[in-house]
C-alpha cells in the first residue's frame, strides 16, 4: 500500500475528446481495511458509494486487485463468490453488485474505474464477462506496479495528459489475461478540469473538490471554503484558466455524470438526480433540457438507439475479421 499505507481515491473529469479515445480512466484508489475494520474510507460520490445491504450499480467498468486478505463478492449474474489475495474482480456497467472484506482478515485492494469502446469489445469477445467476473492472477509486483503508477499520476494537482493513464490500464489487462493466452501520438488536450487547470494549482484543487463532492448539494461558497483564496480571487482565476465560473464548473460536472449514467445504466431518473446532487428529478430534467436541448429520457433513448446501430455495424466488421485469424 503506497504513501504510508493509507487509503486514497480520486475521481477524474473526462472531456468529450478523451471519451472518444477508446479506453480512459474515470477514477482510481486504494483501500486498506484492517481486521474488524470498515470498508468505507472517505466520502465517495453517491454514484460510487454503497453498503453491503444495498449494493450499487455503476455507469462504468471497474477493476479491483486484492493483494492481502480476503472477502466476498456478489452480483446478479455471478451469484456470491469468495475472494482471496491475488484475485482480480471486474465490475460491469449497469450490473448490480456488492463486496466486502472478511471481518477477521480485512484486505488491501487497488481499483481503477474505466470506460471506453475497447472494454465493450473485450466483453463482446468473451475476455471479460459479468457471469465470470473473478480471475486469479496471483500476488505479483509486476501486476501491482501499473496500479501504483496510476495512483502516482493522479495524486498530483494536474494531469497533463490523461491518455497516459490508459497505458497503465492496458498493461494491467495484458498481465491479467497473459496466463490464459499470450499474444504478441498526438497529446490529448484533455478535459478543462484537468489539463487547462495545469497552470493554476488552486483552480485544480477547487475542481477536484467539485468532482469529488458533486453528488451532494454544493454552493460556490462550499468550493471557496476548500481553497485558500477569497471568492473574488478564485472566480477571477477560474475565468482566466477555464473561461467560466465556479458555478458553471459545478453544473458541467453534474451534467457530464448524468450523461454517463443515462448512456451506461438503466437507473431511474430519481436515482440519477440523487447521485448528481439535484434535489429532484424534475429539477435535474429542467437543467439538463436547458443545457443539452433534450429531456434526459429522450437523450437516453437516442443514445441507446445510436449504440445499437454502431454495435450492429461493428458486428458486421467482426465477422470479416475473426478473432482467431492471427493463429
Amino acid at each position: 500500500m503506497p504513501k504510508g499505507n493509507e487509503s486514497f481515491f480520486r475521481y477524474l473529469s473526462v472531456s468529450p475528446r478523451t471519451s472518444t479515445w477508446g479506453l480512459y480512466i474515470t477514477g482510481a484508489g486504494s483501500s486498506r481495511v484492517s481486521p474488524q475494520g470498515d470498508l468505507a474510507a472517505g466520502v465517495h460520490p453517491e454514484m460510487y458509494s454503497f453498503t453491503w445491504d444495498n449494493g450499487r450499480t455503476l455507469p462504468e467498468y471497474q477493476i479491483i486487485y486484492i493483494t492481502r486478505g480476503g472477502g466476498e463478492f456478489e452480483s446478479e449474474p455471478a451469484g456470491r463468490c469468495m475472494l482471496s489475495a491475488g484475485d482480480v474482480v471486474f465490475l460491469f456497467p449497469d450490473v448490480w453488485h456488492r463486496y466486502r472484506p472478511i471481518p477477521n482478515r480485512g484486505w488491501d485492494t487497488y481499483w481503477i474505474g474505466m470506460s471506453g469502446e475497447f472494454l465493450h469489445h473485450l466483453q463482446a469477445r468473451g475476455f471479460i464477462s459479468p457471469e465470470e467476473p473473478i480471475l486469479h492472477a496471483g500476488v505479483d509486483d509486476t501486476l501491482l506496479h501499473p496500479f501504483l503508477t496510476v495512483l502516482d499520476r493522479i495524486r498530483v494537482p494536474q494531469i497533463d495528459n490523461p491518455l497516459l493513464l490508459s497505458v497503465s490500464v492496458m498493461e494491467i489487462l495484458s498481465r491479467v489475461f497473459a496466463p490464459a493466452e499470450t499474444e504478441p501520438s498526438e497529446p490529448d488536450q484533455g478535459s478543462l478540469a484537468d489539463v487547462r487547470a495545469f497552470e493554476d494549482r488552486i483552480v485544480a484543487q477547487a475542481i477536484r473538490f467539485i468532482w469529488n463532492h458533486s453528488h451532494r448539494p454544493m454552493t460556490v461558497e462550499d468550493v471557496v471554503s476548500a481553497v485558500p483564496l477569497t471568492r473574488r480571487t478564485l472566480e477571477r482565476r477560474f475565468n482566466d484558466v477555464l473561461g467560466r465560473t465556479i458555478h458553471d464548473e459545478i453544473v458541467y460536472c453534474r451534467i457530464e455524470r448524468i450523461k454517463r449514467m443515462l448512456e451506461e445504466t438503466s437507473l431511474p431518473m430519481k436515482r440519477i438526480a440523487s447521485a448528481t446532487g439535484f434535489s429532484s428529478s424534475q429539477h435535474m430534467s429542467k437543467v439538463f433540457h436547458r443545457l443539452e436541448g433534450s429531456a434526459p429520457a429522450e437523450y437516453r433513448r437516442l443514445h441507446r438507439a445510436q449504440g445499437e446501430r454502431e454495435s450492429a455495424a461493428g458486428g458486421d466488421n467482426l465477422d470479416d475479421n475473426p478473432v482467431d485469424s492471427q493463429g
